[in-house]
């Protein structure tokens, strides 16, 4: 069964909402939606009017229920790497707390903060951390409030981008510099690098919009028309070419502020965001920036949208950013919505979640209920087999089909009654006739001889030629001939196989298996099937 997580992106200008349906195939994106914010005849808005316009969306869909992730603006935030030493795994947040507390302008007491781990290396542990004052946090929260919106996780909005896989997958192999533009603010993360860099710069479309206006001496609400309708091109151009350079500016420090971090230089910007819909921007960055420019967005073919115009791609990527947070683990995702701000949930999120519970445990018995049948089903007719197999051997051994335990029980006691309770050849008596019915005239070491119900085994080293069995000073009577001439034609290996296969009392089968040549003698290992000990 899947399950809808929303991503809202509270921008200054237009709020956003993707909705991503998550099952154990994947996830897909089933709903794009947005909504104007109010803004003044300058082009500002404040975050009550956003918040406002979050409420109205928030009610005309009528999402009570759902999983929403959401955001708070990159300025407010305090992004810092923290290194430590691997002593303090145990008590991270403890430590962490007195680290950030010398660094951040506010007092820590005042604030959330949350971290995810980078790396471990040479005793050392490398943390990203993001630190947000708890005001911020809790007026955004407040405000989604009254919509009966309760968002599961904070996040921080350049953050976000790097927890998205699909940004990751869009990139290959490149490091990517992904830009967000946006109303108020722009966000740039260096995708693909371990070497973290992320930035908010306080400018963004509204800064073109207000230049155009200014020159042309237009409303805002004129100057936005001419802006999106003549891009860079005629005397329109010419203004925003112009007003852009600040912008530009910034966002090339990012790029060597990068590097001088240590980190890889970006090959390609990915642009997005509602300010990247300037027709030839990608062209004018590119140019400006000297790496390839292109436009990036999530793909909304056929989504869902009840808006009269088609869905804008580049301005989801935000929302659909935070959306796709919940496939990660909890680990590595940042959430600002912590200490007395976490989430507790509702009673309609409460009841869904019961409700969820029950399907699972009525699947999961469901499961073992056929699982057993089949697992019964299997064991039964592998009985049915044993019992037919077990007749056909108490027919063959008593002359009739048995299947009653102690029956054969008794019968087999009877066969044995008569046998012998000690074995005829133990194992003491098999080393004495190995070691008698081996030829003296074999010089044989033995390396290793095991001996085991019905199997020896036996490991050993001989020389390469049988020597003549003489027995020194013996004097040769006439016709006889000189013993050591007499030397046995078969190998010394042969040899003691010969000889110990007569024992037939106890061997069967005498197997030698590959001889090596080690120096000037053989090695091999032996292997008896025996009916003793």
């Amino acid at each position: 069964m899947a399950q809808n997580v929303i991503g809202l992106d509270l921008g200054s200008h237009t709020v956003k909402l993707v909705v991503v349906s998550m099952g154990l195939r994947g996830s897909e994106i089933v709903k794009f939606e947005t909504e104007p914010v109010k803004l003044s005849s300058s082009g500002n808005s404040s975050q009550e009017e956003v918040l406002e316009a979050a409420k109205r969306l928030i009610e005309r869909l009528g999402i009570t229920t759902e999983i929403i992730h959401c955001a708070v603006p990159g300025e407010v935030s305090t992004i810092r790497i923290i290194n430590l030493p691997s002593s303090a795994s145990r008590s991270i947040e403890q430590v962490l707390k007195f680290e950030l507390d010398e660094i951040i302008p506010y007092d820590i007491e005042d604030s959330v903060f949350d971290h995810v781990e980078i790396e471990r290396a040479n005793d050392e542990i490398k943390l990203l951390c993001a630190v947000v004052p708890t005001q911020k946090v809790k007026l955004l929260l407040d405000g989604l409030t009254p919509a009966g919106v309760y968002p599961r996780e904070v996040g921080v909005a350049p953050l976000v981008y790097k927890e998205d896989s699909s940004i990751a997958e869009a990139c290959g192999d490149d490091v990517c510099a992904l830009v967000d533009i946006g109303h108020l603010r722009t966000n740039v993360a260096i995708i693909g690098d371990p070497a973290n860099t992320t930035r908010t710069i306080l400018r963004g479309g509204k800064d073109l919009t207000s230049q155009l206006a200014k020159l042309g001496n237009v409303s805002f609400e004129k100057a936005e028309e001419y802006k999106i309708r003549d891009g860079l091109g005629g005397k329109v151009g010419e203004v925003l070419d112009d007003a852009l350079k600040p912008l530009i500016r910034e966002i090339r420090q990012t790029l060597k502020g990068h590097l001088a971090a240590g980190g890889k230089s970006a090959t390609r910007v990915l642009l997005c965001g509602g300010g990247s819909l300037i027709g030839n921007l990608e062209t004018l960055m590119a140019d400006e920036l000297g790496i390839p420019v292109q436009r990036y967005g999530v793909p909304l073919d056929g989504v869902l949208k009840t808006g009269p115009e088609p869905p804008a791609y580049e301005t989801a990527v935000q929302a659909h950013a935070l959306a796709r947070r919940e496939e990660l683990q909890r680990a590595r995702r940042f959430n600002v919505r912590r200490n007395e701000l976490a989430f507790k949930g509702n009673y309609e999120f409460l009841k869904r979640r019961v409700i969820w519970a029950a399907v699972l445990v009525f699947a999961m018995l469901a499961a073992w209920g056929f699982t057993t049948y089949v697992k019964y089903s299997i064991l039964a007719d592998e009985a049915d087999a044993q019992i037919a197999s077990l007749k056909e051997q108490t027919r063959e051994l008593f002359g009739k089909a048995i299947t009653d335990g102690t029956t054969i029980e008794d019968k087999l006691k009877s066969k044995d009654e008569n046998k012998a309770p000690m074995p005829t050849f133990d194992a003491f008596d098999i080393v004495v006739e190995l070691s008698r019915r081996i030829p003296v005239s074999v010089v044989h070491d033995v390396n290793l001889l095991d001996i085991k119900p019905k199997r020896i085994t036996i490991k050993a080293m001989v020389d390469s030629e049988i020597k003549a069995e003489v027995t020194p000073g013996q004097p040769l009577e006439e016709g006889q001939s000189d013993p050591a001439q007499e030397v046995p034609q078969l190998s010394p290996t042969d040899l003691i196989q010969q000889k110990l296969s007569e024992f037939t009392e106890c061997f069967t089968t005498i197997r030698i298996g590959k001889v090596q040549t080690v120096k000037e003698r053989k090695k091999y290992q032996m292997d008896i099937e025996s009916k003793c000990p």
